[in-house]
């Protein structure tokens, strides 16, 4: 019986490993869906920026302040990409190589792409 049990307590334990795998899985891909989202939005924003700088030096005027705001805008935009990237990272028990931009995980030492030493 305790050998029934012992059997048991390990499915369990597989079965909330899985499932938590799992979720974070399903977590990832709204988090890259989050970032394909705030791409297209900047590639938006830029588009306006280029169109508007475009047409004001045609007709031979300054760049206004609109443009710099829009500018800003992307820039948090970016800032949050950022921020999600890192949630990824921290949800994948990696870290991105300074050097060569590689992902690894946490707990090596050196890149195993590069060679480059971790602090």
């Amino acid at each position: 019986m305790a050998f029934l049990n012992n059997i048991s307590k390990k499915v369990e334990k597989t079965a909330k490993a899985a499932a938590r795998k799992s979720g974070d899985l399903v977590e990832v891909a709204k988090l890259n869906m989050s970032i394909n989202s705030d791409e297209s939005k900047i590639q938006e924003i830029a588009s306006a920026i280029g169109k508007g700088i475009y047409k004001m030096y045609r007709e031979g005027k300054e760049v206004p302040e609109t443009l710099i705001e829009s500018c800003r805008e992307i820039k948090g935009i970016e800032d949050h990409i950022t921020a999600v990237r890192a949630k990824i990272m921290e949800i994948k028990n990696m870290k991105i190589c300074p050097n060569c931009k590689a992902e690894v995980q946490n707990n090596v030492e050196y890149c195993p792409k590069c060679g480059t030493k971790f602090q």
